[in-house]
C-alpha cells in the first residue's frame, strides 16, 4: 500500500488519454473452432500480432455425437493495416495465421496407442488435435472515444486436410477448406 501512495501522479496528458489496451474479445463462428467460439487475446508486436485463446461449442445435431467443446490457441498477422484516409474506418486486406485446437470427447484421442483401440503405427494422428493454417481478411471501424471494432473472415484448412489433399488427388479444394468469422472488440 505504501509503494501505491509513493508512486508519482501520472501527468495530467496521460491521465486525460490513457494508453490504449491491447486486449480485444472475440467472437468467432464456424472455420474449425466449433459453431460459435469465444474468447480473446491481446495485441503484440506493433499491433501486428494476435494471439489468442478460443473456446467453441459444436452441438450435438452437427457432430454426429454428443456435443464437443474445442480448445483453440490461434495466431494471427496483420502485416499491413491501411486507413481510407481521415476517417475511422481501417482494414487488414491480408491477415495470416496459424491454429492448434484440441477437441474433447470420448472418440477422440491424442494418440492412437493411448485410444487402445488401434494396432501401434494404424494412425499415426491424434483425432483430437489439428493444427491449422489460415488466410483472411478484416474491416474495422472505431468511433471517436468508443470500441474498436473489427469484422474479418478467413479460409482456413489442417494438417490433417493438407496429408489428405497430397495423399488424394480426388479431393477438391472446398473438400479441404473451411471458412469462418467473426468479430472482434477492444
Amino acid at each position: 500500500m505504501g509503494l501505491l501512495l509513493a508512486a508519482p501522479a501520472l501527468p495530467a496528458r496521460a491521465q486525460a488519454h490513457p494508453p490504449k489496451a491491447p486486449f480485444f474479445l472475440t467472437l468467432h463462428l464456424a472455420g474449425g473452432t466449433g459453431l460459435v467460439a469465444l474468447g480473446g487475446g491481446v495485441r503484440v508486436a506493433h499491433e501486428r500480432l494476435e494471439p489468442e485463446v478460443l473456446v467453441g461449442y459444436l452441438p450435438r445435431r452437427l457432430s454426429g455425437t454428443k456435443g464437443l467443446a474445442i480448445f483453440t490457441l490461434k495466431t494471427t498477422y496483420l502485416p499491413w493495416t491501411p486507413r481510407f484516409g481521415d476517417s475511422r474506418w481501417h482494414a487488414a486486406p491480408l491477415t495470416l495465421g496459424a491454429r492448434l485446437t484440441y477437441t474433447t470427447g470420448q472418440q477422440f484421442f491424442l494418440t492412437a496407442a493411448s485410444s487402445g483401440r488401434y494396432q501401434p503405427g494404424y494412425y499415426w494422428w491424434s483425432s483430437a488435435v489439428r493444427a491449422g493454417l489460415l488466410l483472411g481478411t478484416r474491416l474495422g471501424y472505431q468511433p471517436s472515444g468508443g470500441l474498436r471494432t473489427a469484422l474479418y473472415s478467413e479460409l482456413s484448412t489442417n494438417d490433417l486436410h493438407l496429408v489428405s489433399a497430397l495423399t488424394n488427388r480426388s479431393l477438391r479444394l472446398p473438400e479441404i477448406l473451411t471458412l469462418g468469422g467473426g468479430a472482434k472488440v477492444r
